[in-house]
């Protein structure tokens, strides 16, 4: 992948984290909650991830696209707190 095209991934996440997470906040919040049992935000174990919440949908897409970016440059994440502080029946997938 070119700079250009990870450049493009990223702002493209960004743009869709800023809609779900600051500009339609409000909407967000009250839709919190409406993945299956034992599945999170963004693994929601819906059949469809944009069924009324189109931008949840497209948050996911965007975010899927990046983590393939970063895969395909063996990039991972940086966590702001130890891995280790997080829940630990919460399984880590990188």
């Amino acid at each position: 992948m070119e700079d250009k095209e990870l450049e493009q991934v990223i702002s493209e996440f960004v743009g869709a984290f800023e809609i779900v997470f600051r500009y339609d906040w409000d909407y967000s919040k009250a839709m919190m909650g409406d993945e299956e049992e034992g599945c999170n935000f963004i693994e929601p174990g819906l059949n469809d991830e944009i069924d009324n919440w189109g931008a949840r949908g497209t948050l996911l897409e965007k975010y899927r696209d990046l983590i393939a970016a970063m895969k395909e440059r063996n990039m991972e994440p940086r966590f702001p707190v130890p891995f280790d502080r997080i829940d630990p029946k919460i399984k880590r997938v990188w």
